[in-house]
């Protein structure tokens, strides 16, 4: 099984795609800077592992294009290539706070939980609590 793993630089995505070879999957890593594209990704890949996010940004408006709109452009591709695969997308606690950082993670989730509905394919959202400050 290859696992796409976004956000493959941070310190989760680091430990997770270690692991995961560690334990015999096949990893597709992805992130900022990484060569090819989120499409070329995407192509192989059996599971969407998506960590990837901005957490600390210089600008509030970067919550918005670094959860939601990557996170849309994930599925988006996912449904114009017919993938139905499984994507499981980490969140945080901060979703049930109306801030600019919990309600972008609060859309990200919606898009995932939509995306499960319009396809079939299995969702998980992984509220992580105390990861991201």
């Amino acid at each position: 099984m290859n696992v796409l793993v976004t956000g493959a630089k941070g310190f989760i995505g680091k430990n997770l795609c270690l692991f995961l070879k560690q334990s015999g999957f096949d990893v597709t890593e992805y992130d900022l800077g990484y060569p090819g594209t989120l499409k070329d990704a995407l192509e192989n890949c059996d599971f969407v592992m998506h960590l990837a996010g901005v957490n600390r940004p210089k600008d509030e408006t970067e919550f918005t294009s670094g959860n939601v709109d990557l996170t849309a452009e994930l599925i988006d591709l996912l449904k114009k290539n017919d993938r139905r695969i499984p994507l499981l997308i980490s969140s945080s606690v901060q979703a049930e706070r109306d801030n600019p950082y919990g309600r972008s993670k609060k859309a990200a989730e919606d898009l995932v939980f939509a995306y499960g509905k319009d396809t079939g394919a299995p969702v998980f959202v992984y509220r992580l609590d105390n990861a991201f400050g």
